[in-house]
């Protein structure tokens, strides 16, 4: 990571902490032994249920449009896509669990911290799919467009997300929101992952606000 991207490089550090379990579910089921697709389809239906939320809350955010695309960095439709290919009907995918504990953001410091949560899987995508390639050819062939909406620009992208944060933040109060909400983004995802899979659809979980 380029030196020169303050705020993301304190990300980096200062959420380490949370970094183990945000990416248990690869583990558990992208790379566990005779990875089947139920599992990648499982997966997929519990990044979806995290995702879907975040980004419609990320596309009301005030101001945050203003700083970056979200438009092109909106991943939850080729989510679906991806599980449509698997076998699943429009209904079911919009009928599936959805995170209950996103905040309605007043402004794009705290978005920003919450989109490094959702942007940060998308550093491995090339490994993951190449891993998923050697045991699931024929599913990755048709339903890979979530780990291929970033390809040959993941880096890019990346750097255009800290250098957004580096300007936003131009007070430490600022910096330390943005800090706070990429926190917050985390904590959620370990609640997700544990005990938050109500069913619920669109953005009826968005229960308190952000800045």
């Amino acid at each position: 990571m380029s030196e020169d991207l303050r705020v993301l490089n304190r990300l980096n550090v200062e959420t380490r902490v949370y970094h183990g379990e945000a990416d248990a579910d690869v583990d558990d089921y992208l790379f566990r032994a005779g990875v089947s697709a139920a599992d990648y389809r499982t997966f997929l239906m519990r990044a979806y249920g995290f995702v879907a939320p975040i980004e419609a809350a990320l596309a009301i955010a005030p101001g945050l449009d203003e700083v970056i695309d979200v438009c092109t960095r909106a991943k939850a439709a080729l989510l679906v896509h991806d599980l449509l290919a698997l076998g699943m009907t429009l209904d079911e995918v919009q009928t599936l669990p959805q995170c209950q504990t996103v905040p309605v953001f007043r402004g794009p410091a705290a978005a920003l911290g919450w989109m490094y949560v959702i942007e940060r899987p998308l550093l491995s995508a090339a490994v993951i799919r190449g891993h998923l390639s050697s045991f699931l050819p024929t599913e990755m062939a048709c339903a890979s467009s979530y780990f291929l909406c970033y390809q040959g620009q993941v880096g890019a992208l990346w750097r255009e997300l800290g250098e957004t944060m580096d300007r936003v933040a131009g007070t430490p109060s600022i910096e330390t929101r943005i800090v706070t909400g990429a926190s917050e983004g985390f904590r959620a995802l370990t609640r997700w992952r544990t005990q938050d899979h109500s069913r619920s659809s669109g953005i009826s979980g968005i229960v308190r606000i952000a800045g």
